[in-house]
């Protein structure tokens, strides 16, 4: 034998033939050991959620009867609290109130025996039960608790109930139970809320103010983020009750929402963006308050919470008006950037002059400025473009370029109508626009390359605009396409003064034109219906079509456009870059001192 194997009485004796060695490869997929019935519930409820519930409550059932054969307490309470779970999330609360009390009764430790009464408490709350029979059971579980010497369960049971009176309207039974949690044990987080938010309610704020920073300060040095968030949410409604704008107010709500958000508490994040909105809208902030609004009723529709959502529509109603009348004697809050936000320097473009005063002196530069004005002063130029408009040729054009990057259609007709009906109302100067497009009539100007589908997408402005045309001929407006091979530097060279509708493809300018299309013209159809002889009727048709044009004159003479139906083509009319001619001098300009 080697030196290392060790002897037989060591490995339990040889037998009379030798063992097989046990296979070191790992087993087969399907030689796998078997898996738990309540394993394959979650894996079912984690994967597919309550699509494959009753898959999963079969094998719980399974799992139930199993734990219950050999005895294994643990183990059924654990079954029974995923069919609860499952029930809950159905809303069967009455299935979840029996399996719950199974899970009470099952166990015979005293502490797991009050968790149960507390789980039975919670879903009776949940289920709309009256208030006596969940205080009945948490008193139960109070009871359990103490028998088991569980002092923080006895202390977290008597917080609930101390909720349980505030709810129901009794503040001085929640005070004293509370009160005497907290006598109890330093770490009743939920009675030292109750008794904040008595001593809030009661006009005291403070004593909450005392209560819950004192109860900020345990949560902290716990770790216990939820009691953080409604440590910070009670400090801020009690600040907040004395200054309305208060800074600290609104840091702790801020605080208690991030906090509330982090740990999944829906409805301690909508009471934190409720006050939040509020305080906004008290210092005059509408927009942050209306964007806190918009969140908090999210929640509140989430949760079904229709009053405090009708509540806080009444408020936005009231911040919106109380606004109105202030902005007529402040002015609204400029925006700011913060510190840290700093515009880097630009990378090309003009740079500031560092001298901050001109070197030339005044005289020399009141000599030039009157050799320069050989042309007069002329009428048009003034600070504010919009005066004597109406009298005077416009000098400039809006060059609508949306539709030349990435866009999307709605947006680009919405905006462009806003400039529509700004210049139709008056608003602004009247002057031309020019709205440039990329790609539209490629096809039908004979170019084979497929634009974007973006570009394409711009054919809805076209439509817009000639729709507007004929409801605002005042305005005047340009319809330029350009193709997808043109550079941003051979676009403007293309763009002429006067033209109402354009497309630039394959080196030459197109027009769009109405032509016939011969293969739908209509030859039998030489007049209109009811003037008679249309179609081959006979003699008593005729007279009769007659008859009625005669009598009601409906209809007016027959047109030639009424034989054919008509398209729109686009016909080269000359090259794309045409000669612009002689440019006339620039206009003049009064000279500045200042740099």
């Amino acid at each position: 034998r080697s030196a290392h194997v060790p002897p037989p009485a060591a490995r339990g004796g040889w037998d009379a033939h030798p063992r097989p060695r046990a296979s070191r490869c790992p087993p087969l997929r399907g030689m796998a050991s078997e898996e738990r019935p309540t394993d394959k519930a979650k894996t079912l409820l984690q994967e597919f959620g309550l699509a494959k519930a009753d898959e999963a409550k079969t094998f719980l059932n399974e799992a139930l009867a199993q734990a219950r054969s050999r005895g294994d307490k643990d183990g059924e309470v654990e079954a029974l609290k995923l069919l609860i779970d499952i029930c809950l999330a159905k809303k069967d609360y009455g299935d979840a109130v029996q399996l719950a009390e199974q899970a009470a009764s099952a166990p015979t430790d005293k502490a797991k025996q009050a968790k149960g009464r507390i789980l039975v408490a919670e879903i009776r709350a949940a289920r709309g039960d009256g208030q006596l029979d969940t205080i009945e059971c948490l008193n139960q579980a109070c009871a359990l608790y103490r028998e088991a010497g569980d002092k923080v369960g006895e202390v977290e049971a008597m917080g609930m109930i101390s909720q349980l009176h505030l709810e129901a309207g009794d503040p001085d039974a929640a005070l004293r139970i509370a009160r005497e949690a907290v006598a109890s044990s330093s770490d009743a987080m939920t009675a030292m809320h109750t008794i904040a938010q008595v001593q809030l309610a009661r006009g005291s704020p403070a004593a909450a103010v005392e209560q819950a920073t004192e109860m900020l300060a345990i949560c902290k040095d716990r770790g216990n983020k939820a009691g953080q968030a409604s440590a910070s949410l009670i400090l801020a409604n009690a600040i907040l009750s004395q200054e309305q704008a208060s800074a600290d107010g609104m840091q702790f709500c801020r605080e208690a929402a991030a906090l509330f958000q982090e740990v999944g508490d829906v409805y301690g994040a909508q009471a934190s963006l409720h006050t939040l909105a509020n305080g906004y809208f008290a210092s005059g902030d509408l927009e942050e308050g209306l964007k806190c609004a918009r969140e908090a009723l999210a929640s509140f529709r989430q949760t079904g919470d229709a009053v405090s959502a009708d509540m806080l529509r009444e408020a936005i109603e009231q911040a919106r008006s109380m606004t109105q009348e202030w902005r007529k004697q402040y002015p609204k809050r400029p925006f700011v950037l913060p510190p840290s936000a700093t515009a880097p320097a630009p990378l090309a473009g003009p740079e500031r002059c560092p001298v901050a005063e001109c070197a030339v002196p005044t005289e020399v530069l009141d000599y030039a400025t009157a050799g320069r004005k050989y042309w007069g002063v002329p009428t048009q130029v003034h600070p504010d473009p919009t005066v004597d408009a109406a009298e005077r040729a416009p000098s400039h054009s809006v060059v609508w370029g949306m539709c030349l990057s990435d866009n999307t259609p709605t947006q680009v007709c919405v905006e462009f109508g806003d400039l529509l009906v700004c210049m139709a109302k008056g608003d602004v100067a009247k002057i031309p626009i020019v709205v440039l497009t990329c790609g539209v009539y490629g096809r039908q100007t004979g170019e084979m390359q497929v634009a974007s589908m973006t570009n394409v997408s711009a054919a809805t402005i076209w439509g817009m605009v000639r729709t507007a045309r004929q409801e605002i001929p005042s305005v005047l407006v340009q319809l330029l396409d350009f193709s997808e091979a043109l550079t941003a530097a051979e676009i403007p060279r293309a763009i002429r003064p006067p033209l109402p509708e354009s497309a630039y493809y394959g080196k030459a300018r197109w027009e769009p034109q109405i032509a016939a299309v011969p293969s739908l013209f209509r030859r039998e159809l030489r007049r209109d219906n009811l003037t008679g002889g249309g179609g081959g009727g006979g003699e008593e048709q005729t007279k009769k079509a007659k008859f009625l044009r005669k009598t009601f004159s409906w209809t007016g003479p027959s047109h030639k456009l009424d034989f054919c139906w008509y398209r729109q083509e686009w016909r080269a009319c000359g090259p794309m870059f045409g000669d612009v001619g002689p440019v006339p001098p620039p206009p003049p300009c009064r000279a500045m001192r200042t740099c």
